[in-house]
């Protein structure tokens, strides 16, 4: 998913500097004076004394001292803050009106995780309830978005879109004269650090993939091969090299592909072989730029013609002309400018909406949630849950299955879907505070971006390790003594989603929580901590 997109958080208590209140979002932790000041990284964690270390000056109790902050920063946050009272978040923080945001993007980060795990092991789940041939609970509309992971990148490219130009907005709307320098300081900043934003943590991930292959991490299942214990797409990864340095530099070289020739050069028939989940990366990037200019170009008009006539316009003439990707990040810029005239406090804002004004928006969310539910394969059974009516009403430019080519119709309703969604969330508070507020839903956006970046690297080692093992341990895959090769016993369908499953709660979903969690801290939040040292260094 870009689409994330992508999300980021502070450990620490990240106080917005205007309402004092704690901001969660990617566009705050980029701008918070306070910031640099207020994070920790690894080597706080290496420099960092307790009263009891001043007064012992060995060297056993500082390098005891030394290991146990490394078990600290090792462990995950929501462990470790019951060890230290520095680097803990505080259960009094007041979360910013904007913060549902974040929990949205960690519940479809959620989602995409799941998504990219069992498509592998059960491809079905793509296609349609009807009744007959595909009559799996899990494929129902609304079920279905547990684990359906393309709907989830429209969402993350709208919470993209809000959060770029909220920061626009608040300039735009300044009483009187429009202060043009600081939105031209505002856009030209947005537009380098957007790049080093999205690729620092990405570069982070490809040379750890490559460590983790030289280590014999991902030799599961080798590059090139495809056991049949998996029916569905096996994802592809890098070659073995010989040893860690060749390793390394075929990491550098594929991360070019990836960061200069894709996204700065747009060469198509360039293709990279580490994580192809963040194929979202270069559309983010792209598309953020085209945002920005998109803003600089609109924002001297009467505020009237921009967010009710040109925005809109812009919005549906993209989207019906299959430029999907660009008008979500646009309609997230509109869901900003609406945003602008929302009370922040809680209290005027429920006092304010109306019985009709909730029924509407919760109608709204619930057409949202169907339309997002609308599956990447062709529905061309009579019986798709009404998915089948819509397919003729889909634009040309969105082809439908035939032949070679593979379905588009979902892109376009799906977008609708993920717009009708996010729009009505922005007018229900409750639904805020309730699903999008809560301390798990608010942990995973923090990691959020961590975890689309980390849980490749987790699939793709301890997740096939543990399905392999555990399909040993129940017979399902066999050595076969007389053809000296494993075979796997088909058949056994409620055993094997079993072992999928139970494999997936217990172990794979864990570590990628834990080791996203390590990521974000250690490199994640360290890289906006970069770019907040970097922009006085270099801007005049």
């Amino acid at each position: 998913m870009s689409s994330f997109l992508v999300s980021e958080s502070e450990e620490s208590k990240i106080l917005d500097v205007e309402s004092g209140e704690r901001r969660l979002s990617e566009e705050t932790l980029l701008n918070d004076k306070d910031f640099s000041e207020q994070s920790s990284s690894f080597f706080d964690y290496l420099t960092s004394s307790t009263s009891s270390t001043k007064r012992k000056f060995g060297i056993i109790p500082r390098l005891r001292h030394i290991i146990a902050n490394i078990t600290l920063f090792l462990l995950p946050s929501f462990i470790s803050s019951y060890f230290t009272t520095t680097r803990g978040g505080s259960s009094s923080e007041k979360l910013a009106p904007t913060a549902w945001l974040d929990g949205l993007r960690g519940l479809a980060c959620a989602c995409v995780v799941v998504h990219h795990y069992f498509y592998e092991y059960f491809p079905a789940l793509e296609n349609p309830y009807d009744g007959a041939n595909h009559a799996n609970w899990a494929q129902l509309p609304f079920l279905k978005l547990i684990h359906h992971g393309p709907p989830m990148v429209k969402i993350f490219f709208i919470i993209s879109g809000f959060v770029l130009t909220v920061k626009a907005v608040k300039l735009t709307r300044v009483v009187g004269a429009i202060d043009g320098h600081g939105l031209m300081n505002n856009l030209s900043s947005s537009v380098w650090k957007r790049y080093l934003r999205l690729y620092i943590p990405c570069a982070a991930g490809f040379v750890l993939c490559a460590l983790m292959i030289s280590a014999g991490m991902m030799e599961v299942i080798p590059a090139g091969t495809k056991p049949n214990w998996i029916s569905g797409n096996l994802e592809r990864r890098p070659p073995t090299k010989n040893n860690i340095f060749q390793q390394l530099w075929f990491a550098v070289k594929d991360f070019y592909i990836f960061a200069f020739d894709l996204t700065l050069f747009n060469i198509r028939d360039r293709k990279y072989a580490t994580d192809g989940h963040l194929w979202t990366i270069p559309v983010e990037f792209k598309s953020s730029i085209q945002l920005f200019i998109f803003v600089a170009g609109t924002c001297t008009l009467k505020r009237w013609i921009r967010v009710y006539i040109i925005i809109p316009i812009t919005t549906i003439v993209l989207l019906y002309y299959g430029g999907w990707g660009l008008s979500l990040f646009i309609f997230g810029y509109f869901l900003a400018e609406l945003n602008s005239d929302i009370p922040t406090n809680v209290k005027e804002r429920q006092f304010g909406t109306s019985i009709f004004k909730t029924t509407l928006h919760t109608t709204m969310a619930i057409a949202g949630l169907f339309l997002l539910s609308y599956p990447r394969k062709f529905p061309s059974s009579e019986y798709t849950t009404g998915f089948q009516f819509l397919v003729p009403l889909t634009p040309a430019t969105y082809p439908r299955a035939g032949g070679k080519r593979s379905d588009s119709t979902h892109e376009f309703w799906q977008t609708i879907g993920s717009m009708l969604l996010v729009w009505a969330l922005l007018y229900l508070p409750r639904i805020q505070k309730l699903v999008l507020c809560n301390k798990v839903s608010q942990y995973f956006g923090k990691i959020s971006f961590a975890i689309y970046i980390m849980h490749a690297q987790t699939q793709h080692s301890i997740g096939y390790w543990v399905v392999v093992n555990g399909l040993k341990f129940v017979g399902l895959w066999r050595y076969n003594v007389q053809k000296k090769v494993w075979d796997f016993v088909s058949g056994h369908n409620e055993l094997y989603a079993a072992v999928v499953l139970g494999g997936f709660i217990f172990i794979t979903f864990p570590t990628t929580v834990c080791w996203a969690d390590v990521f974000w801290r250690g490199v994640d939040l360290q890289s906006v901590r970069f770019l907040r040292w970097l922009e006085p260094k270099i801007k005049r």
